[in-house]
């Protein structure tokens, strides 16, 4: 059985719920003193009919003024009330705002050597954060999130190389969504707001700025340096990116952390058999899955690239003779078998109209299929914003489909 839970809310409604909370507590064990209960009293009852009989009984067992009270609030209430009294404090479980402290405790599990490292942790992990409701937006902003995230434990002479390797993920990731305007913002802390925005750390906050700048312009990365708006816990990278229609996304981050590794106290056997405290980056190279699919949405206006496309290849036969469906039914079975969300429009409206409607859900690619197409084995090629194609042999038609998926062309 699981034990008791209890939800948390935050700043002056939890105060109220906590307060309500112990107040009924108080009640409740006031209650179960005046009829002179105990937990031992309910300890052979096995069923709620058991304790309801055993409670009704007591009810009438009780002084007059006791038992016109207790009939008031009804048996219901009553049996509420004891399990209140009696019922052991909650287990509180909490939602989880980020992935940072689970992954630093991880790495402390076990002990750690520089053999170990880099050490890299990475997560599809499901963060929960209460924005208020005016900032949520659709997928933009929301309370429920797949976040793309990893920590990467390293020396600092590894630094460089998965510093480096962070951003060319990025850049790889960038070729393949076709996200050709984009700024790396370095941010860096203010020296006056050490211990106030930032962790009073001056000596790392320069070391760790001064190898993050080195990287950049070593790898010749379009960036810029914006100061005072650093992570509290070191510098970072955040990546902004521009749709088609020239709107601003901040869609990866690529952050330095020297301050959290020393509070979680990580540690490593370094060389020389001493103890140090790795370095750790926070990567998130498409941020969280809700806000990088909106970018996408907005970025392709819809017309996603084959390989991204919600419905990749929809069948439209032109007219409803059971041998065109005969004929289209093994081709759909093909595609899907090698997973291609493909679909067939079995409708019996005229040709024209299957169209119109495939290209207004923005199905990327139509397979066209008549008599004619039947009689040679073929298939007719129409793709979403560029028209007929012509006719293919369907083994060629096929063989095109699934190789521009496997290369990822648009």
């Amino acid at each position: 059985m699981f034990p008791p839970m209890e939800l948390q809310a935050e700043g002056k409604l939890q105060v109220r719920i906590t307060e309500d909370r112990v107040t009924r507590r108080a009640q409740s064990q006031e209650l179960v003193e005046r009829m002179g209960l105990t937990a031992a009293s309910f300890k052979d009852m096995s069923t709620p009919e058991a304790m309801l009989s055993y409670l009704r009984d007591t009810i009438k067992a009780q002084p007059p003024d006791n038992a016109e009270r207790l009939r008031q609030i009804g048996e219901n209430d009553v049996a509420t009330r004891l399990a209140t009294a009696f019922m052991p404090d909650p287990d509180r479980y909490y939602l989880k705002a980020m992935n940072c402290p689970h992954h630093h405790k991880l790495f402390a599990a076990v002990p750690r050597s520089y053999r170990d490292l880099p050490l890299r942790l990475a997560e599809y992990g499901t963060c929960y954060r209460y924005e208020q409701s005016g900032e949520l937006i659709g997928l933009m902003r929301v309370r429920s999130m797949q976040m793309n995230d990893a920590h990467i434990y390293m020396t600092p002479e590894q630094f460089e190389t998965e510093f480096n390797a962070v951003n060319e993920m990025y850049l790889k990731y960038f070729n393949l969504f076709g996200i050709e305007k984009y700024l790396m913002r370095f941010s860096t802390h203010d020296p006056t707001k050490l211990g106030q925005k930032f962790v009073d750390e001056p000596d790392l906050w320069k070391k760790t700025e001064e190898m993050t700048r080195n990287v950049l312009k070593n790898s010749g990365i379009n960036y810029v340096e914006v100061p005072n708006e650093a992570a509290f816990y070191g510098p970072k990278i955040d990546v902004q990116a521009w749709s088609v229609i020239g709107r601003e996304f901040s869609i990866a981050t690529n952050q330095v952390d020297f301050a959290q590794p020393r509070r979680f106290n990580l540690v490593y056997k370094d060389r020389d058999n001493t103890e140090k405290t790795p370095l750790c980056i926070h990567r998130a190279p498409l941020g969280t899955h809700e806000r990088f699919i909106g970018f996408l949405i907005e970025h392709y206006a819809g017309n996603f690239p084959l390989w991204l496309s919600p419905e990749q290849v929809r069948i439209l036969t032109i007219g409803d003779d059971a041998k065109l469906l005969d004929y289209s039914m093994p081709i759909l079975n093909e595609l899907r078998a090698h997973q291609v969300r493909a679909e067939i429009d079995k409708s019996t409206d005229q040709i024209n109209g299957k169209i119109q409607r495939a290209e207004q859900m923005k199905v990327h690619t139509m397979f066209v299929i008549g008599k004619r197409d039947m009689e040679a084995d073929a298939i007719s090629v129409r793709v979403h914003g560029k028209g007929n194609l012509g006719a293919k042999p369907r083994s060629e038609a096929m063989a095109d489909i699934l190789q521009s998926i496997k290369e990822r062309r648009s």
